[in-house]
């Protein structure tokens, strides 16, 4: 008997020292099924003490109605560690959320919840998520304009800061947006035409109306720019000179035949954004230039500011930054070459210079001449100039000098006394002031400002003769 009433007096004592009470959720907040208005922090009470870290690791917030995310936070303890408070890192937002105690949730004694608990709350009087309603261009369009607006239209006022950080385009684009007063129709305005030809995707996502509920999809809308898709033709390529098509040849064929004061005519299939000539029409060597339209922007005249320079080969190329009005870009580049050694643009020589002295003297150009006995008391003598092609008369006296070189009387320099064109090929010298003995230098002088053609066409350079007379005693 004493041995049984010992045991029980053991058993009493172990009972008395040992908890093994589970704890119990005493209240909550928020309340199942409560509607809190903005974003707090989520309070649980509890009967004892608890093991903080097992019950902190049974705590789960999920947000929306299918709890697809998971809310972190920090976590405060008060009370004998008897209240534990969550506060999110960031605001919730409006919203479903499903509160979950797991069973493991624990006190200081290890002894655990005998029940899972489970509630909702919802934050937010406005828990509907927003949808778009209608998007423009829709998706799978083509034949989009390329300045087109975007329109997309949702089902409630929105967030529109959220709106305009959630929208994406591939390829890029840079836009401006606007919206109505309602906040439920956002309108973009690319800043540049959008590219010719080309899918473009825009997608919308995450988007927050202004009670900070978020689209439950993705939305995607794919549209094609441009209404035609023909590309551009060169039907005709000519000079003012060259009257043969040279667009209907191979590339890189040479045609000789043009002048320098020649225009390049080009005449094309269909209407042309005329702007877009300035980066497709290239002349090498370089010279600047000015386009006319004509035919309805299916004719483009090309006009030189500088003539041409005379025989000379020209590259001339139409590259594919040509483009029609539909944006449609030329194919493959045209590119041929001129030669401007038309009759117009012939270069001027001088084919022969003579002296009416006692005998008739031609001269060698860059040869030193010796045209005999000085015969004429005044010192005065005739030379007849016959050029090669009609000349510009005004461009001949300040191009011709007469000059000693050495001699018993440099002094004696030389002088030309009048200047008669017999026809317009054929021109006389009078040069006086020429002494015999000394050695006399005649330049004809060419280049960009010297002697030129009635075609306005330089000779290409300087022209001089050296000469003397004999002294008579």
């Amino acid at each position: 008997m004493k041995s049984l009433s010992y045991l029980i007096f053991v058993l009493s004592f172990i009972s008395c020292a040992i908890d093994i009470t589970p704890p119990k959720i005493v209240s909550y907040s928020p309340t199942h099924n409560a509607v809190v208005q903005s974003s707090c922090p989520v309070t649980i009470c509890f009967s004892k003490s608890m093991d903080k870290d097992k019950t902190q690791r049974a705590f789960i917030l999920l947000y929306g109605e299918f709890g697809d995310s998971s809310i972190k936070g920090n976590f405060a303890w008060s009370n004998d560690d008897t209240v534990m408070t969550f506060t999110p890192e960031l605001p919730l937002n409006n919203g479903y959320y499903r509160l979950i105690i797991e069973k493991n949730a624990c006190d200081t004694h290890g002894n655990t919840l005998i029940t899972q608990h489970i509630s909702n709350f919802t934050i937010g009087l406005d828990t509907i998520p927003p949808e778009i309603q209608s998007l423009q261009p829709a998706d799978c369009s083509e034949n989009v304009p390329l300045n087109t607006l975007i329109t997309v239209v949702f089902s409630e006022p929105m967030d529109t800061s959220s709106v305009e950080k959630n929208i994406r385009f591939t390829p890029s684009i840079d836009y401006t947006c606007t919206w109505n007063d309602a906040h439920t129709v956002l309108t973009i305005t690319p800043y540049t035409p959008l590219l010719f030809n080309t899918w473009y995707q825009m997608e919308i996502a995450k988007c927050q109306d202004i009670s900070h509920n978020t689209m439950i999809q993705t939305v995607t809308s794919r549209f094609r720019t441009g209404n035609e898709y023909i590309r551009p033709l060169i039907t005709g390529l000519y000079t003012t000179s060259i009257q043969q098509n040279m667009a209907q040849n191979q590339n890189f064929t040479v045609y000789e035949g043009a002048n320098i004061n020649d225009e390049i005519i080009i005449t094309f299939n269909e209407p042309i954004d005329t702007s877009s000539i300035t980066r497709a029409f290239v002349i090498y060597p370089q010279n600047s230039w000015d386009a006319y339209w004509e035919n309805a922007n299916q004719t483009c005249i090309i006009r030189f500011q500088q003539s041409l320079e005379a025989n000379t080969r020209y590259e001339i190329r139409i590259n594919t930054n040509l483009k029609d009005v539909a944006q449609n870009t030329l194919l493959n580049d045209l590119c041929v070459f001129i030669v401007t050694n038309g009759n117009l643009s012939t270069i001027p020589t001088i084919t022969q210079l003579q002296c009416m002295a006692q005998e008739q003297r031609i001269l060698t150009p860059s040869n030193v001449n010796d045209l005999g006995d000085e015969f004429n008391a005044n010192n005065t003598y005739e030379f007849t100039v016959q050029f090669s092609i009609p000349m510009l008369r005004n461009t001949v006296p300040d191009n011709i000098k007469i000059q000693c070189l050495y001699g018993e009387q440099p002094e004696i320099s030389g002088s030309i006394n009048q200047f008669r064109w017999i026809d317009t090929q054929t021109l006389k010298l009078t040069i006086a002031a020429i002494e015999g003995g000394n050695v006399y230098k005649l330049t004809f002088k060419g280049g960009a400002n010297g002697i030129k053609s009635i075609n306005g066409i330089s000779m290409q350079d300087d022209v001089w003769y050296i000469f003397y007379f004999h002294p008579v005693d």
